[in-house]
């Protein structure tokens, strides 16, 4: 395809309708797709409808060949549509929310449910993804932390960096593979407050330093497309960015892809204060380079004009189609405007056994076990079980961002606890029959939050569990004395303080998905052994929030003791549950800590290594991390910083030897400038099973 022949033959309304993305139910009024917002208020023309160059989202494969047929009988030079939508833990086969995910440490976790989405969302005629997020998040009472991977920059370049390449494969025409839409660029997860669409303000060092980290790692692998954040940096929208966008992006960066607003961003830039009017926001996206503009049709309406007037020339326009002209031919478009979609293929992948199988997996391993007291997990078979709460028979396990997965093919917990429990009583009721509870040997609490209490415009100021459910697990305890097993179903780190000293084992499944069920109780049988950590550290109270294990030291460390220090009067310091906190059925033993030497030149390799024993009889997974801390630098920097980590699996006695090597790329940092560098002095390694209880090793950089 010449696509410069192509270019040049479109009118200047076919060229800035390729710039603008619309629902499906403009085109088939039949659409399965719900949409909300501006969309129902565009008040374009039918024919503009027919000029639109890419649409959000669509209901299944024979719904997108319909949409297609009808657009491509109606378009002049038949460039097809293109199709998007997003596919962020699943399409119908639905695997743990993002954090949960992240909480596996397991990049082929991540990378297998990738695969599973793509297999089935291309099938189902859909070309590029919105996934992932990688926002930096450090505030749980943000809704969108459920999205995210978490609170280290590492982390999210690393997991960023493998489902990209699980999404697009060699080539995003192939079969099973589409686009991946990185987002939300850039620094989205820092609204104030915790506040969605909040404002957000940090320094340029700290956005380099941190918070662009894991959409590197996305464009690092090659993402095809990276969509904007709604909040503003240095006090200008991100979609209308320039330095985010062209000095960032397209300069530093070196990305070629197309960019896309959030939805109905552009027009909102007239909200933030910045824009006079639709007409100057669309020369203000034009300048910043915006190929697409989501749900909004700022560009239809105005662009013609500001090209006859002057503010807006034909290359930048002609500049900013190629991109989407690009996108659709590597997407194999042009070859088949229906590539991809296959209502048979759809049919036989969607809940397939592999796939299936995929979600379970995903769900054993992304759960985290937050407390143990006494062991009274794993439940003995011979055990007498209760289980109450109001998770006991409900399927809505998805969470937020699953909206195609059909909750009623998900089992309840009752419903897999009757076939590994000895279950004696059950009850989704704030009444239950204490007597009955009396007679068990285990009482499962099965707890949390609803699947509308997290997501996009889903923050909370409270992030504790409700009240009549914090009453009822001190009056359960109180009545029956009995070992209470608290199961959380949520989409954020919980304030878990009213309760944690009431129940004797807390197992975090976040929102586990399609296989959620089966995989909590195979881990509360023992036929599982839990193996997730933290992604994000879990506060004492809201009043410690923002906290982060990679923080700064301050002139005044808590550490140091006294009275003026950095710390709160009414408070631990330390969180409930660290950064990289889970633990096992299993016990891991740390020993015999080695560095190749106490020395490192710049242009050497160290090595350190540690024996890991499962001392135990019970075979486990463990996740072996490494942090590291620079302590003099041109910049302050963290008291530890993830630097790598492995997830092992031992048989029961066995040990094994975990070796990481540390080279320049590991020392680097970002100084007052913005350039990377390394400095001379001494390092600290730590190495251990999360981030606070950890083995720590001297070197000095020469």
């Amino acid at each position: 395809m010449d696509l410069k022949k192509l270019l040049d033959s479109l009118t200047l309304e076919e060229k800035i309708g390729q710039l603008t993305m619309i629902a499906p139910h403009f085109f088939l009024d039949s659409s399965k797709t719900w949409i909300a917002g501006p969309l129902a208020e565009l008040g374009i023309s039918e024919d503009e409808v027919f000029l639109a160059g890419s649409v959000l989202g669509i209901g299944n494969a024979e719904e997108m060949i319909e949409v297609q047929k009808r657009y491509l009988e109606k378009s002049r030079h038949k460039i097809p549509l293109i199709f998007m939508a997003d596919i962020i833990h699943g399409y119908e086969t639905i695997f743990p929310v993002p954090l949960a995910l992240a909480s596996s440490f397991n990049d082929e976790i991540l990378f297998q449910a990738a695969r599973v989405s793509a297999k089935e969302a291309k099938a189902s005629g859909i070309h590029a993804t919105f996934s992932p997020m990688v926002d930096l998040v450090r505030d749980p009472r943000w809704g969108r932390v459920v999205e995210s991977y978490g609170e280290d920059p590492y982390m999210l370049y690393r997991f960023a960096n493998v489902q990209v390449k699980a999404y697009q494969g060699r080539s995003i025409k192939h079969e099973g593979f589409l686009a991946s839409c990185v987002k939300h660029f850039a620094a989205y997860g820092l609204a104030e407050g915790g506040k969605d669409y909040n404002t957000v303000d940090l320094s340029r060092l700290n956005l380099h330093q941190y918070y662009l980290k894991g959409y590197k790692g996305a464009i690092d692998a090659k993402a095809k497309l990276v969509m904007t954040s709604f909040n503003i940096f240095e006090g200008i929208p991100a979609t209308t960015n320039q330095y985010l966008l062209k000095e960032v992006l397209r300069k530093k960066w070196k990305f070629k892809g197309t960019i896309i607003s959030d939805y109905a961003s552009l027009k909102e830039t007239i909200s933030h204060g910045t824009e006079e009017s639709e007409y100057s926001a669309a020369v203000s996206g034009v300048k910043a380079g915006l190929n697409i503009e989501m749900a909004t049709a700022l560009y239809m309406k105005n662009l013609k004009d500001a090209v006859k007037n002057g503010d807006v020339s034909i290359e930048e326009i002609d500049e900013l189609v190629m991109s989407v002209l690009k996108l659709k031919e590597e997407s194999g478009l042009f070859e088949n405007p229906f590539i991809g979609a296959n209502p048979e293929k759809e049919k036989r992948l969607i809940h397939s056994k592999a796939h299936i199988e995929k979600a379970y997996n995903a769900a054993v391993e992304s759960m985290i076990l937050l407390k143990n007291n006494h062991r009274v997990l794993p439940i003995r078979h011979y055990q007498k079980v209760a289980l109450i709460g109001p998770y006991t028979n409900n399927p809505k396990i998805n969470g937020p961002w699953s909206w195609h997965g059909d909750r009623h093919v998900n089992q309840t917990l009752y419903e897999a606890f009757k076939k590994s429990f000895r279950l004696v009583y059950s009850d989704d009721s704030f009444d239950s029959n204490i007597e009955k509870l009396k007679s068990s040997d285990v009482i499962v609490m099965a707890m949390g939050e609803s699947q509308k209490e997290s997501g996009e415009a889903h923050s909370k100021s409270n992030i504790k569990l409700d009240e009549q459910q914090i009453a009822y697990i001190k009056r359960i305890k109180a009545l029956t004395g009995k070992p209470i097993v608290l199961v959380l179903f949520n989409g954020r780190p919980l304030d878990l303080s009213d309760v944690v000293n009431h129940v004797d084992a807390i197992l975090e499944a976040y929102f586990p998905g399609t296989m959620g069920s089966k995989a909590i109780a195979h881990l509360l049988s023992g036929k599982q052994n839990p193996s997730g950590k933290l992604t994000m550290s879990f506060p004492r109270s809201v009043g410690q929030v923002p906290i982060y294990y990679n923080h700064l030291n301050t002139g005044r460390p808590y550490a140091s003791g006294g009275e003026y220090v950095s710390h709160y009067l009414d408070l631990e310091e330390k969180p409930l549950f660290p950064f990289g906190y889970g633990l096992s059925y299993s016990n891991f033993k740390y020993e015999n800590v080695q560095l190749s030497s106490d020395k490192m030149k710049l242009n050497e390799t160290l090595t350190i290594s540690v024996d890991i024993t499962n001392d135990s009889y019970v075979q486990g997974k463990e996740v072996v991390q490494l942090y590291l801390r620079d302590h003099v630098a041109k910049v302050s920097r963290p008291v530890k910083e993830l630097i790598n980590f492995k997830k092992i699996d031992l048989a029961p006695n066995e040990t094994k030897k975990v070796i990481f090597e540390i080279t320049k790329k590991d020392l680097e940092y970002y100084d007052h400038n913005l350039n990377l560098r390394v400095d001379p002095g001494k390092f600290s390694l730590f190495i251990g099973p999360n981030s606070e209880e950890l083995i720590e090793k001297e070197f000095i950089l020469e």
